[in-house]
């Protein structure tokens, strides 16, 4: 088949689609017939799904979902049953979206239409995680296992997630109950609120949940207003004894972006979770950028505030920050840190918070270790001492999985990601050669109790961060230029030798063969060029990473006739390019010169 007016090889593909009749963590997909198009553009077969690029349907329910919380607030609001609103729109995610997401939601009957190397079992379709587009478009990634239905191990689910740019983002959630599946009703006298907690990781976010009742529920996570993905959450034990965390903070628990604005860099405690003994004091250290005023308080769900004021209190020496806490008995507490500037008359602000708890989940810890959960402290161990990321954040999930005591293992292990972590981000930077990404790791490093460890790398960082600006420095002269001089030099039909030789010195050194611009027809061929091809936005991507050494004495040789101050009296346009060339050849032999570790 042929699209006709383009002339273009189109495929219609028949099969599962989870589209406004999927319930996240459906079993049964046999009713969710579909089918949507292939088109073969650019080499390649890619799909297109016609109906969901020109439409949606909005405010479809099957009214089985309560909303029991959202970012901490309890609710009690049932879904009414609707079969929504179909309206136009248009989504051009659905227009050549790429094989490996397009898998999440839709299964083509034949699987040679999946156009994957490793294609997808049905069951797999059926067990993948509920992924929105703008969770591919914003490049998203869970972290804990990626599938639709998680369920709960001693009343609690966890969920990871984050974004792989790094950027900052704003999360939120809403927690559904499923009042027609799940086997018992909420009561009236559950509190439903502070049953999800945030937990920062890094660049990772970690929602934990805490089930108020046995049953279905459904969780939707938000990231900076998108709706990103839903699971399905399964709770079939009995949670008598799980209680709501003593507060839910908008910023999560642990150390955030916040904490860093605030000034405030977690020197012992960089994760938000401790687990303490009955009667041992936690002491967390933190190292002050800026002259705050700080507020310790401790929360406890029983507690008043009054008597948990006398087991906090901290300390400011120089530009550290001690606090210290003492549990006056077992159980859950919430550490909130808060400051403000010091010559500020307004309100503080939460920066920070901390889960402090001296049993695990209301539950005895068994004294003596089974073979499972000796191998599990075992592989943290090994894996500890390994610059092996990867194998370090798995062996940590699996100790946090199932829970084990951390007897310093588990502290060691954060400390070395951590330390791993920027390592690898330094690395990554210098490797992309990317301005932005230098800053923050160079900062994120230098920010952190690993400066001194760090810092062979981060002088390396900041050296290329120098050359990077000077490149940017010798760039901006050309990339501010009107289109109109760039045109004037294009149009010399006969030009002096000069204003060929400089063109040509700057197209080498961009990359061209000689045998490419010998001809000024040449050169006026590659200044017509536009988009990437074009020569300003040559000029910007440009790196003396990609010169080598005899582009540069090519480029040296073809100028030695010339000096600055008589290509600028022929031409302003011409003088800005010749400093450009000039300004690269110093920069790179100055480069060569350099000492080498």
């Amino acid at each position: 088949m042929y699209i006709q007016a383009a002339k273009i090889p189109c495929v219609l593909i028949r099969g599962l689609s989870k589209g406004q009749n999927y319930e996240v963590g459906d079993r049964n997909v046999d009713n969710l017939n579909s089918s949507w198009t292939a088109v073969y553009v650019a080499r390649g077969w890619h799909f297109v799904f016609p109906s969901w690029a020109f439409s949606a349907v909005v405010g479809h329910s099957k009214g089985t979902w309560t909303l029991v919380e959202t970012q901490g607030k309890g609710a009690r609001e049932k879904e009414e049953k609707s079969s929504g609103l179909t309206i136009r729109h248009k989504d051009d995610y659905y227009f050549l979206t790429d094989a490996e997401e397009f898998i999440y939601r839709c299964f083509p009957n034949d699987s040679k239409w999946q156009l994957l190397t490793r294609p997808f079992t049905k069951k797999k379709f059926i067990e993948i995680a509920y992924c929105r587009p703008d969770y591919f478009k914003n490049h998203y990634k869970i972290t804990t296992p990626t599938k639709c239905i998680y369920t709960s191990v001693g009343g609690v689910c966890d969920i990871g997630i984050k974004k792989l740019d790094k950027e900052e983002c704003s999360y939120k959630y809403m927690l559904y109950f499923n009042h027609e599946e799940s086997k018992t009703t909420l009561s009236s006298e559950i509190q439903l609120e502070r049953y999800v907690a945030i937990f920062n990781e890094g660049h990772a976010m970690r929602f934990r949940i805490r089930f108020p009742s046995e049953g279905i529920y459904k969780m939707e996570i938000y990231g900076d207003g998108s709706w990103l993905c839903e699971f399905r959450l399964e709770c079939d034990e009995d949670v008598n004894d799980v209680k709501p965390f003593p507060c839910n903070p908008e910023s999560g628990f642990g150390p955030n972006s916040l904490t860093k604005e605030a000034g405030l860099q977690a020197q012992s405690h960089t994760t938000g979770f401790i687990n303490t003994k009955k009667t041992k004091n936690v002491n967390m250290k933190f190292k002050m950028i800026k002259n705050v005023l700080v507020q310790a308080i401790l929360i406890h769900n029983n507690m008043e505030k009054e008597t948990l004021n006398k087991h906090v209190n901290h300390r400011i020496k120089g530009q550290e920050l001690d606090i210290n806490v003492d549990l006056p008995k077992k159980g859950e507490y919430a550490l909130q840190i808060n400051t403000k500037d010091k010559d500020s008359d307004g309100p503080f602000k939460n920066v920070c918070n901390y889960l402090l708890t001296s049993e695990n989940m209301n539950k005895q810890r068994k004294l003596d270790e089974n073979a499972i959960e000796k191998r599990t402290r075992k592989a943290l161990q090994d894996k500890t001492s390994s610059y092996n990321i990867n194998a370090l954040k798995k062996a940590l999930d699996d100790f946090d999985k199932i829970d084990l005591e951390d007897k310093g293992d588990r502290k060691k292990a954060v400390e070395r990601l951590t330390y791993l972590s920027l390592r690898k981000e330094l690395k990554d930077a210098m490797a992309r050669r990317h301005g932005e990404k230098l800053e923050e790791a160079i900062g994120n490093a230098k920010s952190s109790k690993y400066e001194s460890d760090l810092q062979e790398l981060i002088e390396q960082a900041e050296d290329l961060l120098s050359q990077l600006r000077r490149h940017k420095s010798l760039a901006h002269e050309v990339l501010t230029m009107q289109q109109l001089t760039i045109s004037e030099i294009h149009n010399y039909k006969h030009p002096k030798p000069m204003a060929y030789d400089v063109m040509k010195a700057t197209y080498i050194l961009l990359g061209e063969e000689e045998r490419r611009v010998e001809e000024w027809e040449q050169i006026q061929a590659l200044m017509r060029k536009t988009g990437k091809e074009g020569l300003l936005r040559r000029v910007h991507l440009f790196d003396t990473v990609n010169v080598t050494e005899n582009m540069v004495n090519q480029a040296s040789q073809i100028l030695q006739p010339y000096d600055e101050e008589r290509i600028q009296a022929f031409s302003a346009g011409l003088g800005t390019f010749y400093k450009w060339v000039t300004g690269v050849i110093e920069e790179v032999r100055k480069s060569e010169n350099s000492p080498r570790d």
